[in-house]
């Protein structure tokens, strides 16, 4: 009776390693620290480099992705499945509007924080050209005005440059007064609430060339 029972139980766990042994790796098993999509293929940008995960490090590198860490050639395999190319398009954001006090050049706090967070969000895209567009309001000399838009939009290029990295290509331009935000409706605002009625227009507009 007991080498009945011990023959039983013998075969139920060769069964289990069997079965264990059959179990296939999830896609993130199959290659760690990389992308892969739902059927467990490699991701990879249009130029072809592989997306690599936060977890990676140089001991998950492959020679599919990392030849140049690995020294490996690409080992052919026979009846497999192509690497999928899949391009994974990364959104421009949308167009930043920082104002200035009036007859004023200089960023504001508030300023900072908004064009940091846009720039971060610049430098996930790949060499793109940024459009820095300076106004002004109508209070003033058509000229002074023009001069004034120029040092608003070159105040926030060279804020850029002070950033690490040449993320981007920048086009600095001032138009003045043109291209008003607020349109028609200051006309009618008491002279001495004109200032705040405008403060919109004191500005500079950040934009993904072509977007």
């Amino acid at each position: 009776m007991m080498k009945k029972s011990n023959a039983v139980m013998l075969t139920a766990t060769s069964l289990f390693v069997l079965q264990a042994g059959c179990v296939a790796p999830s896609p993130e098993e199959a290659w760690p620290g990389y992308r892969t999509d739902g059927s467990g293929q490699l991701l990879k940008t249009a130029d072809g480099h592989c997306w690599r995960t936060t977890g990676w490090t140089e001991n998950k590198a492959v020679p599919e992705c990392d030849v140049a860490i690995t020294g490996e050639p690409v080992a052919e395999v026979e009846n497999s499945e192509p690497v999928r190319n899949e391009v994974i398009e990364i959104a421009a954001p949308e167009v930043l509007r920082v104002t200035f006090a009036f007859d004023a050049a200089d960023l504001t706090k508030e300023s900072r924080i908004a064009l940091k967070a846009w720039y971060q969000d610049v430098a996930r895209l790949e060499r793109p050209v940024v459009e820095i567009d300076g106004y002004s309001d109508p209070l003033g000399g058509y000229a002074y005005n023009q001069k004034l838009a120029r040092r608003r939009a070159q105040a926030v290029a060279s804020w850029w440059k002070q950033q690490s990295g040449d993320i981007a290509t920048l086009q600095v331009e001032g138009h003045g007064e043109d291209s008003a935000v607020s349109g028609y409706r200051c006309q009618s605002v008491s002279v001495e609430n004109l200032k705040s009625c405008y403060q919109q227009d004191r500005r500079v507009e950040l934009r993904i060339q072509g977007k």
